[in-house]
């Protein structure tokens, strides 16, 4: 990325910054609160965005040491917004000095549909994502400017706040959400319960008065010498009220048939263990004490906060199996019909998603998955027994038809794949040879039998496989499924790309054709992008030409990057090609926004450049359309 130095500028003072803060207020403020979790309420999410704007203006000597070398009064106070807002979300105990409005509550003025689609949407993201995701859509910056704002305000890691920005902008694609829905200066005034706030006055009272004397108890206590029996964090966990078997969230078998929400939040419980409360049991207490746990790709294994919601509990493989999802995460607990210690362990352990999973004392073992945010797609099938034998998925209760492809094999037809209440048959792992992929058909009621591809890539989560065409085909700039015959013809080369990312938490893939251009000597070669999405918003990027009679050939590749995403649509590869009629080439293709090339030297107008060459090295830049300059993808 570069860094353009600006000339030097007049330092503002005391007075520009006032005047900016008043200027932008409406701004700031509607930064913080996108910032700020949805967990706190609107009203207390509403005056601590107040709040921490109005701090933003220390008092003047401090002001002044502060201003110090400072040329924007604007980019000053949103770098000062930012850090308190991610500070404040960020902290466990947030928002101590929240300004207070008493006797009234106060709402966000638009609708509650809108306002609900977009908390709901930034609640999946760290603070650190909510606000590059604010930055660009509310402050309207760039996405490179963005990154600098972070960088500037001490976030060691911006480039994966981007990142997780850019995941749920491509997750929201078809329904944009709508920055202007939550405007928390334009808010609606309610009284509260005035009677109970009498009431709440009285009970605080009488509260105080026992608490002083709960104190005064204690103290006599401690003071008397007596010791107190120490619980262990194991047997504390075991008492949480909330993780019982009978407290299991379990969701009607029909209610994804009348959802608008058709995720892992509409499935219903099965198995033919639901009523067995000593196995639910034990698969709650290995959550909570952490025996036995493995995260896929780096995700949190603490003990759920509420009761989660329990999708199966059975048998498969001979295995007693448990699944759970507690509104972030997919947790599979595994143990051993016989109660053997050995083979509980093995079941879990073969791609389970970060090596082998460790087991506890009995063999048991606990693999825990993101799974944030799913939709449709992405909650459409889960891992639920992986042996010798294979991989099996439990599919959503939507899938009205699961069939088997060979995704190498592009012409060879899917084959049916036998499932039982809703378990697939063993599906071998794929390999760069052989590459088994689910292919699902949702049913009517939810989707119009919209079909798609899944893949196992390690974890519980299949992976989702996309495409996007080619310019010329006129076709809209959004993923689309890869069932068609061009999507499947340019998985069939690309499959192999993804085998480096096993047990990486990989959520979706997405294979972008994004030029075309004629070869020397005849034919046309296709330069794809596949872009690869994780569950924590990282991303890897690999460019391949796509030259008929050929292997795919490598172009570049990028990893913790934007590029091939909805915030980073430009992208520049090159790849060294000999034509089947003798002589050897060095082929550079840049995406639609391209208007000039420069490669070792020479400067080619347009987005495409075919030099003849007996070496790959190539230094390669190019021109957009914006005036910037764009680099290649690392070989």
């Amino acid at each position: 990325m570069d860094i353009h130095v600006l000339p030097d500028r007049k330092n503002v003072g005391p007075a520009e910054v006032e005047a900016a803060l008043v200027d932008g207020y409406p701004s700031f403020v509607r930064l913080a609160y996108l910032i700020l979790p949805s967990s706190l309420g609107r009203h207390r999410r509403i005056l601590a965005a107040h709040g921490i704007v109005q701090r933003a203006l220390p008092d003047r000597r401090r002001l002044q040491r502060l201003l110090a070398g400072e040329s924007d009064a604007t980019s000053f106070l949103r770098r000062r917004v930012l850090q308190d807002a991610i500070k404040q979300a960020s902290s466990r105990t947030p928002l101590r000095w929240l300004p207070q409005a008493w006797g009234l509550r106060l709402f966000p003025r638009l609708g509650a549909v809108d306002n609900q689609a977009l908390d709901q949407a930034l609640s999946s993201l760290t603070p650190q994502a909510r606000a590059a995701w604010a930055l660009v859509r509310a402050e309207q910056l760039s996405v490179d400017e963005a990154e600098l704002q972070l960088r500037a305000i001490g976030i060691q890691h911006p480039q994966a706040a981007v990142n997780e920005a850019a995941l749920l902008e491509e997750v929201t694609a078809e329904d944009p959400l709508d920055v202007s829905a939550s405007d928390p200066c334009a808010v609606r005034l309610a009284p509260t319960d005035l009677m109970r706030r009498k009431a709440s006055g009285r009970a605080v009272a009488i509260a105080v008065t026992a608490l002083l004397a709960a104190v005064i108890l204690i103290s006599l206590l401690a003071t008397a010498g007596q010791e107190q029996p120490v619980t262990a964090p194991q047997a504390q966990l075991m008492l949480a009220p909330k993780l019982t078997a009978d407290s299991l969230q379990r969701t009607p078998a029909d209610k994804w048939q009348d959802t608008a929400r058709v995720d892992f939040t509409a499935w219903p419980p099965r198995g033919d263990r639901l009523t067995d409360k000593d196995l639910l049991t034990k698969a709650l207490h290995a959550w909570s004490v952490g025996t036995g746990v493995t995260a896929v790709a780096g995700t949190p294994t603490a003990a759920p906060i509420q009761s989660p919601q329990l999708l199966y509990a059975g048998t498969v493989d001979n295995k007693q199996v448990v699944l759970l999802y507690d509104g972030q995460r997919l947790a599979r607990y595994t143990a051993s019909a016989e109660g053997t210690a050995g083979t509980a362990a093995a079941a879990a352990g073969a791609g389970a998603g970060a090596g082998t999973a460790a087991g506890g004392t009995d063999g048991a073992a606990l693999v825990i998955s993101r799974a944030d945010n799913a939709d449709v797609t992405t909650a459409a099938a889960v891992v639920i027994s992986e042996s010798a034998k294979g991989v099996r998925f439990l599919t959503a209760p939507w899938i009205a038809t699961a069939t088997l492809r060979n995704l190498v094999k592009p012409n060879t037809p899917a084959a049916d794949l036998p499932r039982a209440d809703g378990i697939t048959a063993p599906i071998p792992r794929p390999t760069c040879k052989s590459w088994p992929t689910l292919q699902l058909r949702s049913a009517s009621t939810v989707a119009e039998k919209h079909a798609f591809l899944l893949t196992y890539l390690g974890g519980l989560s299949p992976v989702h496989l996309t495409y996007m065409p080619p310019p010329s085909s006129g076709a809209a700039r959004s993923p689309r499924e890869a069932t068609s015959t061009a999507g499947l013809l340019s998985w069939a080369k690309t499959a192999c790309t993804l085998q480096p990312l096993q047990d990486q938490g990989v959520r979706s893939a997405n294979n972008w054709i994004f030029a075309e251009q004629p070869l020397p000597g005849g034919g046309v070669g296709n330069w794809v992008c596949t872009r690869s999405d994780t569950w924590n918003g990282n991303g890897w990027a690999s460019a391949e030409l796509l030259a008929p009679g050929t292997a795919a050939l490598p172009a570049g590749r990028a990893v913790d990057t934007a590029a091939c995403s909805r915030f980073d649509q430009n992208v520049l590869a090159s790849a060294y090609w000999k034509a089947p009629a003798g002589g050897s080439y060095l082929l550079a293709a840049g995406s639609r926004h391209v208007d000039r090339i420069s490669l070792n030297g020479h400067t080619y107008k347009g987005n495409l450049v075919a030099q003849r060459s007996t070496s790959a090295r190539a230094n390669l830049t190019a021109h957009l359309s914006t005036g910037a300059t764009l680099t290649a993808l690392n070989k």
